[in-house]
């Protein structure tokens, strides 16, 4: 998250994120599922205006984004201010609006990252001077994904997604995201992964030690995804559209956490606005196709 304060308001861009690594190890006592993941930021943004207020009252208006964006409390970024709200008892308020660029069911992580960025930016601008880690244990209440966004580089998160820590600076990756009109479910994603499962687990080790070495070529051989599997099944366009970006010599193309969205991992930017030039002749407005990095 990046943060700038204006006269009255404060404005925070509030970044998408790739899943370089998923693993699911299983499901464990409280419903949730054991998983493994590598995320790494990209510059592809959200843009949320936060104005403070003194009557303890939530507005929020959400701009640009699709129809199933709820602007009541099963908003993550309204529940993530009403619990910070609750766990530190301030009687402050803010009027909230939201332009979103980030798709929504593409697991790209936009909701999440909108509502990390509330509550990162609530406690500045109300001065609630709390521990970052107990940021982040409100952060995961909200959701598995929001505390990746409590990191600005590359992090490897473990348990249900709330055990994270940095895995520092990676070498700059350019890719070229793929989006297509439909989403899934991210519930729905879950429920058939053990179902689907192999056993074969996998384990990121490979992937941290390529992401210090800097070879493209030899990172991109380590990407992997389990929820890759269950998607497939539920959700038949998932080859054809996976096809389409393997055509343009990508040096990976993985789904990024429970889908839709597809990215190619390309040599440069130049390789990347091909490929984007290339898919934009093959696919209508209705999908997002995007050119990125790091």
């Amino acid at each position: 998250m990046f943060l700038y304060k204006s006269k009255t308001f404060w404005t925070a861009y509030t970044p998408a994120k790739l899943n370089l690594f998923f693993e699911v190890y299983g499901k464990r006592n409280d419903g949730f599922h054991e998983i493994t993941s590598i995320a790494v930021p990209i510059r592809l943004f959200d843009t949320l205006i936060f104005e403070p207020t003194q009557n303890g009252e939530i507005e929020f208006s959400c701009r640009n984004g699709s129809a199933d964006i709820p602007d009541n409390e099963n908003n993550l970024v309204i529940r993530a201010i009403k619990l910070l709200q609750k766990r530190t008892r301030v009687v402050r308020g803010a009027r909230i609006r939201l332009f979103k660029r980030i798709p929504s069911q593409a697991g790209l992580g936009g909701g999440s990252s909108d509502a990390a960025a509330a509550i990162q930016t609530a406690q500045h601008v109300w001065n609630l001077k709390i521990p970052d880690e107990e940021l982040i244990e409100i952060a995961a209440e909200i959701g598995s994904d929001c505390p990746v966004f409590f990191h600005r580089n590359a992090s490897i998160s473990c348990g249900r997604g709330e055990i994270i820590r940095s895995i520092g600076l990676i070498p700059k990756l350019h890719f070229v995201i793929l989006k297509p009109y439909e989403g899934l479910s991210t519930a729905t994603v879950y429920s058939r992964c053990m179902p689907c499962h192999d056993l074969q687990f996998q384990y990121p080790e490979k992937l941290i030690a390529e992401l210090k070495h800097g070879d493209p070529v030899r990172i991109g051989r380590c990407f992997f995804n389990r929820l890759e599997m269950p998607a497939q099944a539920v959700w038949h366009p998932f080859a054809q559209i996976k096809k389409e970006l393997e055509k343009f010599d990508c040096l990976a193309v993985r789904m990024s956490g429970s889908g839709t969205a597809f990215y190619g991992l390309c040599r440069n930017n130049r390789h990347a606005k091909f490929v984007a030039g290339q898919l934009r002749q093959r696919f209508t407005k209705n999908n997002h196709i995007l050119v990125t990095s790091n």
